[in-house]
């Protein structure tokens, strides 16, 4: 009796095996392909999300230097050097380097007594002010911890009790790439580096203590910046008052 039920049950086609074979392919392209555009979707937002991370946190790189613009560097200089709508230059003191003279300076003096000379880098650009006066030298070697030794005399002389300081030559410009795509670039003393890449919209705006737009460098006060990064145009504003005078 068993083997006969066995026997009498109907095989399936070979139509019907093609059939089936069709559908389960059907299926299995239309889930890979919904599997590929949640994958190209997933990798759309993880890229969304790492270029804004890079806004923020250059932004606020942007923030910080550009407020200290005209820090360490001699009252007679100009904050700003440059002020274009795409590309700033500015003194300031990014490491906030700054010590004073334990004894007098001549003006034909190239090694300077002071209270710490710690962690200043050859080649920086130091800045020596008086009450009255200010001389600029560059050192000839790192800092000691009670020298500085410059690459030339200041020219002037100096009491004990002034101060000295570095400052850095930093410059921020847009910078296109074989592909074509703007990045913010960072340059600090002549080294530059990408600052923020795939940038849809950068522009400085310039404004004077009355709070007029001004294109005369001298005569800024504040800054506005204008970012974007991406195809999303999500510009991120900042008006930065410069504090480092």
């Amino acid at each position: 009796m068993k083997l006969r039920r066995l026997s009498d049950r109907a095989g399936v086609s070979l139509i019907e095996l093609m059939i089936a074979l069709t559908a389960g392919g059907i299926v299995l392209a239309v889930t890979f392909h919904a599997l590929s555009h949640f994958e190209q979707r997933l990798g759309e937002q993880q890229g969304s999300m790492a270029r804004h991370q890079e806004l923020r946190i250059g932004m606020r790189i942007v923030e910080d230097e550009l407020r200290a613009a005209g820090s360490g560097a001699s009252p007679a200089e100009a904050a700003i050097l440059k002020a274009e709508e795409q590309e700033v230059e500015f003194w300031a003191n990014l490491s906030r380097l700054a010590t004073t003279l334990t004894s007098q300076v001549s003006a034909t003096q190239q090694v300077l007594a002071v209270a710490n000379g710690s962690g200043w880098r050859k080649g920086k650009r130091v800045v020596v002010c008086g009450t009255e006066q200010c001389a600029v030298s560059s050192l000839a070697q790192s800092g000691r911890s009670a020298t500085l030794s410059l690459t030339s005399p200041l020219g002037l002389a100096f009491p004990a009790g002034s101060q000295v300081t570095v400052t850095n030559r930093v410059r921020y410009y847009l910078k296109r790439n074989g592909t074509g795509e703007n990045r913010l670039m960072r340059q600090i003393d002549g080294g530059a580096h990408l600052l923020i890449s795939d940038v849809s919209w950068f522009r400085l705006t310039y404004f004077d203590s009355a709070g007029q737009p001004t294109t005369d460098a001298a005569e800024v006060a504040r800054v506005r910046v204008e970012l974007a990064v991406g195809a999303d145009q999500q510009v991120v504003t900042k008006d930065l008052a410069l504090r480092g005078r």
